[in-house]
């Protein structure tokens, strides 16, 4: 211990805290440029399409496998069901001795069709006939084709649930200021979503969206442990639930390549506070499914909840941003 002591000259202790700060400013930086991730791009409608889509084409490569097997089996039945056809056809050659031995048939059929010209001119009728008849199964296969048009918005009238297809999410957006760090933002979302949505074929008349805030989940497990008891408390206010108030016209089908925006004005319920909000929605109709993304501004004291502010997060704006992408399939 004395030696410890007599090594500790203050020349040394000055060099070891001058060491002791550059490794503290190199893992900042390390963690700044290198380990630390960025924030998710906003909700978005293209993404929120994006995501069926590729799903949709994941789930299509994992099948094929299965149905390409399928093709092969099928090839094979067929490439061994045609060499069955191949040996019953053997009884081809046995009919040639009986026209070798009657070569005048030939000939009787040649001085028949010459006696009687007219049945010629005759003959070829069934074929033009059979050709006039075969452009007429087009307008069927057409008519089954329009099975792909997009429906009418009368055929859309009913109740929609939240879709497996895609990812359906409800978050969070907000600037913070973090110890060492300096300006950053804050996203966190929760998969753990229920949604409702009815329409008549004319007005979307009902709308319910819950999120779960206990399974929110950012870039930080500190903040995400934090809001559970503080800002947020997600244990003591577990859910945060959107409400229609007001009727949304729906006048037209936004198909792929289009975007229908409207204001939704409904209400809000997050940390036990239930307040008016208008939300800016954009939706689609995507291969079935009704896509839809929408945010609106939450401000912190209109909910009564207190930025859970500490040692790493020196500080938080007074308002965030609530963001959803939701994707809405039809029942029955």
């Amino acid at each position: 211990m004395t030696a410890v002591l007599g090594w500790l000259t203050p020349r040394r202790i000055i060099l070891l805290l001058i060491a002791a700060a550059a490794l503290a400013v190199a893992l900042v930086l390390l963690w700044y440029f290198a380990l630390r991730g960025d924030p998710p791009p906003p909700a978005s409608l293209q993404a929120a399409v994006e995501s069926v889509r590729e799903q949709d084409a994941a789930q299509e490569q994992a099948s094929q496998p299965a149905v390409t097997d399928e093709s092969e089996a099928q090839e094979q039945e067929t490439q061994s069901g045609g060499g069955v056809g191949d040996a019953d056809s053997g009884g081809a050659p046995d009919d040639a001795p009986s026209a070798a031995a009657n070569p005048g048939s030939d000939a009787q059929e040649t001085q028949s069709a010459a006696a009687d010209p007219g049945s010629d001119a005759q003959q070829p009728e069934p074929a033009t006939q059979q050709q006039e008849s075969e452009p007429q199964d087009e307008p069927e296969d057409t008519g089954q084709t329009a099975g792909s048009e997009p429906p009418s918005l009368a055929e859309l009238a009913g109740v929609w649930t939240l879709s497996e297809r895609g990812e359906s999410f409800v978050g969070y957006r907000i600037d913070e200021e973090l110890a060492n760090i300096g300006a950053a933002t804050a996203v966190g979302r929760t998969g753990d979503v229920t949604a409702t949505l009815e329409f008549d074929g004319a007005v979307v008349t009902t709308v319910e969206i819950v999120a779960d805030l206990r399974t929110l989940r950012s870039d930080q497990g500190f903040r995400d442990g934090a809001l559970r008891t503080r800002g947020l408390e997600s244990d003591t206010y577990p859910f945060a639930t959107f409400r229609l108030a007001e009727p949304i016209p729906i006048e037209r089908l936004p198909l792929e390549g289009d975007a229908l925006a409207v204001t939704a004005i409904g209400t809000l319920e997050l940390h036990g506070v239930t307040n008016e909000v208008e939300i800016a929605l954009e939706g689609q109709y995507v291969d079935g499914l009704v896509v839809v993304s929408g945010s609106t501004e939450i401000v912190l004291t209109d909910y009564e909840i207190e930025a859970p502010t500490g040692f790493r997060v020196l500080s938080i704006a007074e308002a965030g941003l609530m963001e959803f992408q939701i994707i809405l399939e039809q029942l029955g």
